[in-house]
C-alpha cells in the first residue's frame, strides 16, 4: 500500500492532536486531582459514584434528624432530673412534716415550701425543647401539657426516628409517663401533699407516701428510657460515621485520580507530544526539502 505525502501529514497530525489530549486530560487530573468529572469520562464510575452520593446523602440527613432528636432527648432528660429531685425532696419533706414533733404551724411552713417545690416540678414538667415545642406533650406539643394543677393535657403518641435500617427508636417520652397510666398522677400527688401539710391533715399526707414512693419511681423510669434512647441513638450515630467514611472513601475511589499515576501518565503523555511534534517537523521537512 502506497503512503502518500498527505496520508503522511494526516497521520503526523492525528497522533500529535491525540498526544495533546493525552496530555490535556493529564494535566486536568494533575491540577483537579479528580480522574471523573463527567459521564463521558466514565460512565460506569461515574453512575456508581452519583448512587452512592446518594445513599450518603440520605444517611447525612437520616444523621441530622439522629443528632436533632438525640439533643432533644437531652433536654428531656434534664427535665426529668429535675423533676425527679423535686419529687424525692417532697417525699422527705412530707416524711419530716408527718413527725409527732412538728405543730401545725410547722406543718403549714413545710407545706409552703412544698408548694414552691410543686411549682418548680410543673415548669420542669412543662419544659420547652431547642425549637420551643413542650417536651413532655406527646404530638399536641405546642402547648403546655400539664395545667397549673398538674392536670396532662397532651397525648400519648411516641415519636420515633431510623436508628439502623430499617430499625426505629422511640425519642420523645409523652407525659403519660407521669400519669395514673404509668402509676400515680405525679403532679396532683404533689398538689395534695403541699395541701395536706397545709391544712394539717394527717391522714391525707401519711396516706401519700405509697404514692410518693411511686412517684419516684415513675420518674426515674422515665429518665431510663430517655437514657436508652440516647444510647441507641449515639451507637447508631457511630454506626452511620463508620458507613459514611465508607461510602465516601468508595465516591474517592471511583472519581479520584490517582496523583502519583496522573503525574506519570502526564509526563509520559507529554514526552509523546513532543515526540510526535518532532516527527511531524522532520515529515514537513522531508516533504518540503526547500522550506
Amino acid at each position: 500500500m502506497r503512503i502518500t505525502a498527505n496520508r503522511l501529514i494526516d497521520l503526523s497530525a492525528a497522533s500529535t492532536t491525540k498526544n495533546q489530549v493525552a496530555v490535556g486530560t493529564a494535566a486536568a487530573q494533575v491540577s483537579s486531582g479528580m480522574r471523573v468529572t463527567t459521564p463521558s469520562d466514565d460512565p460506569e464510575a461515574w453512575l456508581s459514584a452519583q448512587r452512592t452520593k446518594l445513599r450518603q446523602a440520605l444517611s447525612q440527613g437520616t444523621g441530622a434528624a439522629v443528632q436533632t432528636s438525640r439533643d432533644q432527648l437531652q433536654v428531656t432528660d434534664n427535665a426529668l432530673a429535675s423533676l425527679g429531685d423535686i419529687v424525692s425532696q417532697i417525699r422527705s419533706l412530707a416524711v419530716q412534716g408527718a413527725s409527732d414533733t412538728y405543730s401545725a404551724a410547722d406543718r403549714a411552713g413545710i407545706g409552703a415550701q412544698v408548694r414552691g417545690l410543686f411549682q418548680s416540678a410543673l415548669d420542669s414538667a412543662n419544659a420547652r425543647g431547642h425549637d420551643g415545642e413542650y417536651l413532655l406533650a406527646g404530638t399536641a406539643s405546642t402547648a403546655p401539657p400539664f395545667d397549673a394543677a398538674g392536670g396532662y393535657h397532651g397525648d400519648a403518641v411516641v415519636r420515633s426516628v431510623p436508628s439502623d435500617g430499617s430499625l426505629t427508636t422511640d425519642v420523645t417520652i409523652p407525659g403519660t409517663a407521669l400519669t395514673a397510666a404509668s402509676g400515680v398522677d405525679v403532679l396532683p400527688l404533689l398538689d395534695k401533699v403541699a395541701t395536706a401539710l397545709a391544712t394539717n391533715d394527717m391522714t391525707a399526707l401519711v396516706a401519700a407516701f405509697p404514692d410518693l414512693n411511686t412517684a419516684v419511681g415513675q420518674v426515674s423510669a422515665a429518665r431510663t428510657r430517655a437514657g436508652s434512647a440516647m444510647n441507641v441513638l449515639d451507637q447508631a450515630a457511630s454506626s452511620r460515621a463508620v458507613l459514611e467514611q465508607d461510602m465516601q472513601q468508595t465516591i474517592s475511589r471511583l472519581v479520584e485520580a490517582d496523583v502519583v499515576g496522573s503525574a506519570s501518565e502526564l509526563a509520559k503523555a507529554t514526552q509523546a507530544l513532543e515526540i510526535s511534534r518532532t516527527v511531524a517537523s522532520h515529515i514537513v521537512a522531508v516533504l518540503n526539502p526547500s522550506t
